[in-house]
């Protein structure tokens, strides 16, 4: 009789895939001065023997310590992606790896994305002749921009590289970047070659020819992609998208859209393929409603905006699709207890900014 497979659980592959990341993460630092990785370490509370068994080991353990050591190493997320290979993703990397076409493995690691962050998870669509990949934080995440733009877009651009062979043109692909250049932009340019790279646009997305879908992944093996795949979904369930809770779904869509019409309940239930009266009632039974949901998502834009740019309190009623900034100003207060210029009061001592 053949043994039966032992199918971890999702803790436990997810402390295996830490253990590997963070020893990844010590090696791109190894040569630079001082004991960053150790410091990094301790600072987070983590033990020795965490290190070496990856006991309760979470996504948090390694954001926290990439956190610090980031802190003093600009370019750190292109060191450690340098390093990773799609092995370090245990059973879902072997998935991806033995994928017949590029378009099944992007699927399938947008798939399981929450096995390997918890920070965001990902919009697929096609926009003239591109493969558009952009990331969309997840609630507790929102605002962390910067971080998270670089850990989607060089990470998809790192195993599309991975998945095509050292061989392949991949030329024709461009990355986006919804920010103005970093010091570190030279680093882009080198990193993504020979992707261009854009700053200062509108959304942030990695965009690949649609011709590169179909291409084949240069290590395909059908039979371990059906195995791995198996284990990925006994682990998972049907992937993230199933586990995401109604509501949540709702606030992704909307935090998809910044500057955008704020879509209707009917609009928003299209958009995730269900009746009108479906979603009500799955809200509803959530103890959510819609009008509240699109609420929370505009504070939580509003807030961003205030704290974190200098557009006027107009303009951000505008971004969040209020009619004049009158209503927009009422609402903020009432939800915060304090008026927008009483927040951006510690962005800036000039008083024209908070006008």
């Amino acid at each position: 009789m053949q043994a039966a497979i032992d199918i971890p659980s999702r803790q436990q592959e997810e402390s295996r895939i830490v253990v590997k990341w963070l020893n990844r993460l010590h090696d791109c630092i190894r040569e630079l001065p001082g004991n960053l990785f150790a410091d990094a370490v301790n600072r987070t509370g983590l033990s020795r023997r965490q290190l070496q068994s990856g006991e309760g080991l979470t996504h948090e353990h390694f954001d926290k310590v990439t956190e610090h050591i980031g802190r003093k190493v600009p370019d750190l997320t292109f060191r450690f992606f340098e390093e990773v290979e799609l092995t370090d993703l245990g059973m879902l990397g072997y998935a991806i790896i033995s994928c017949s076409t590029v378009e099944k493995a992007l699927a399938l690691m947008a798939q399981y994305l929450e096995l390997t962050s918890d920070r965001y998870t990902e919009k697929h669509e096609i926009q003239g002749g591109f493969h558009c990949i952009r990331p969309l934080p997840t609630w507790r995440h929102f605002g962390a921009d910067v971080s998270i733009a670089e850990d989607c877009l060089i990470g998809n651009w790192k195993a599309v590289s991975l998945m095509l062979g050292p061989d392949a043109d991949l030329s024709g692909a461009s990355a986006h970047f919804a920010y103005q250049a970093p010091e570190t932009a030279e680093t882009y340019e080198r990193y993504f070659s020979p992707c261009r790279v854009k700053f200062n646009t509108e959304v942030t997305e990695l965009r690949l020819p649609t011709e590169w879908l179909g291409r084949p992944v240069t290590t395909a093996n059908i039979v371990m992609s059906d195995v791995t795949s198996a284990i990925c979904e006994r682990m998972l369930g049907m992937g993230s998208r199933s586990r995401v809770d109604t509501a949540q779904s709702v606030r992704r869509l909307l935090l998809s859209r910044p500057g955008q019409h704020m879509l209707r309940l009917e609009e928003a239930a299209e958009q995730l393929r269900m009746s009108t009266a479906q979603l009500r009632k799955r809200l509803y039974r959530a103890g959510k409603s819609y009008k509240n949901i699109v609420l929370e998502v505009r504070m939580a834009l509003a807030s961003h905006y205030l704290e974190s740019t200098h557009l006027s309190i107009q303009e951000i009623a505008y971004l969040l699709d209020y009619a004049q900034p009158g209503p927009f100003s009422r609402a903020f207060k009432k939800y915060y207890g304090k008026s927008p210029s009483q927040l951006r009061i510690p962005l800036s001592s000039d008083p024209s900014v908070n006008q």
